[in-house]
């Protein structure tokens, strides 16, 4: 009877580290741009930012099912910075110039009128792939997003100039498909 309490309580103590592991992997909010772009200059890879709002169901949903299964499975440590940009909450942050302004100049700079949206930066704030607008189909999201985020791994690696320029047809989301 005791060696399976022992079992048990061992099972137990396992489990906990791991969802206490788990849950150190999920987006984190953006206090300072400057941090995200010095690891993704210093990996050569693409910040992922999704601009979000704490009353949005369709960003909790976009993480919950999307980015934070992204960030436990390990997957995308070498392939992109992944975090969330709050427009509705909290303090200033650091932009990418170093200077504090308020979350919501930043979604201004990006004309962001939808949440949630992401963004595929490089390391000095520069869109380098198409954005996705909202959330339609939860389903094929994951494929969509794994197609720009390899679009947009590539041309960090490759530099500058960028193929993709930001234009108002895509900030406005008229198509509903990506560059695909």
């Amino acid at each position: 009877m005791s060696r399976w309490l022992i079992l048990i309580i061992v099972g137990c103590l396992i489990a906990d580290q791991s969802w206490a592991d788990w849950e150190g992997r999920k987006v984190t909010v953006v206090r300072d741009f400057t941090d995200l772009a010095n690891k993704a200059r210093a990996d050569k890879v693409p910040i992922l930012l999704m601009v979000s709002q704490d009353h949005c169901p369709f960003c909790h949903k976009l993480k919950r099912e999307i980015l934070n299964p992204m960030l436990i499975s390990g997957d995308y440590d070498e392939r992109v910075v992944i975090s969330e940009l709050l427009i509705d909450v909290g303090d200033e942050v650091i932009n990418f110039e170093g200077k504090s302004v308020d979350p919501g100049s930043i979604a201004s700079r990006y004309n962001i009128w939808v949440t949630p949206t992401l963004l595929f930066l490089d390391h000095q704030g520069k869109e380098v792939h198409k954005r996705m607008l909202g959330v339609n189909t939860i389903e094929l999201y994951g494929y969509y997003l794994d197609e720009s985020l390899k679009d947009s791994l590539a041309a960090v690696k490759q530099g500058e100039p960028y193929r993709y320029i930001t234009n108002s047809q895509d900030q406005l989301g008229s198509d509903p498909h990506w560059d695909l």
